[in-house]
């Protein structure tokens, strides 16, 4: 309850609040993610972001990608309520401090929607849910590139294995929150992806990357 209220109180105070795009990358992870988009702006398929939080990467991203006249599907994946307790709870029991619960509860999709709206980008398509459950049918069968923001071990694992296959040749999936000791588990659902699949962990500050051929 107390997530909805403070959820609330940002939507009616988004335009002052969020005067500027809330983008949650670090810096170099951003610029990372956005000289990706911009090669691969003539591959086919559309681009996903797993774990949207606030919607500013994303707003920054799609409109970047429209001044270059890329015309695909931006795609946003996310609770907009939190983590999924049970995830959060077994990155718990591998070291995430337990006390990170509720950083990303008040949020909401009419929050998102109207910070996406506010910069420039309603063109972004919001999805709400837990990526390990969405039906397929709500996931597009071609991505050029993917985002994975989602910080915990398992979800960011099933992800993997959920958007892996639907990557176009020449394509990239981007995991934030690899850096080797990091209290966030995202680099566990990485590494244990690569492991089953063959593919080497590639890292670039603190992004774990998989290219495909």
């Amino acid at each position: 309850m107390a997530g909805l209220i403070r959820a609330t109180a940002k939507k009616v105070l988004a335009p002052v609040i969020y005067r500027f795009p809330p983008f949650g990358l670090q810096p170099e992870r951003l610029a990372t993610y956005l000289h990706g988009l911009l090669e691969r702006q003539a591959l086919p398929g559309d681009v996903a972001e797993i774990g949207c939080n606030l919607g500013g990467t994303s707003a920054i991203a799609a409109r970047m990608l429209k001044r270059v006249g890329w015309t695909n599907r931006y795609i946003c994946y996310d609770t907009f309520g939190g983590f999924v307790a049970e995830q959060f709870e077994a990155d718990v029991a591998r070291g995430t401090d337990k006390q990170r619960r509720d950083m990303f509860s008040a949020n909401s999709m009419g929050l998102v929607r109207k910070i996406l709206d506010q910069h420039g980008a309603p063109e972004v398509e919001l999805v709400a849910g837990d990526i390990a459950t969405i039906p397929d049918d709500r996931l597009s069968s071609a991505y050029s590139a993917v985002l994975l923001d989602i910080d915990l071990a398992d979800p960011t694992y099933i992800a993997l294995q959920r958007f892996w296959p639907r990557l176009v040749s020449g394509g990239v999936i981007y995991v934030d929150d690899c850096p080797a000791g990091y209290n966030w588990k995202a680099r566990i659902g990485y590494e244990k992806f690569c492991s089953e699949t063959g593919l080497t962990p590639r890292y670039e500050y603190g992004l774990g990357v998989l290219y495909k051929k």
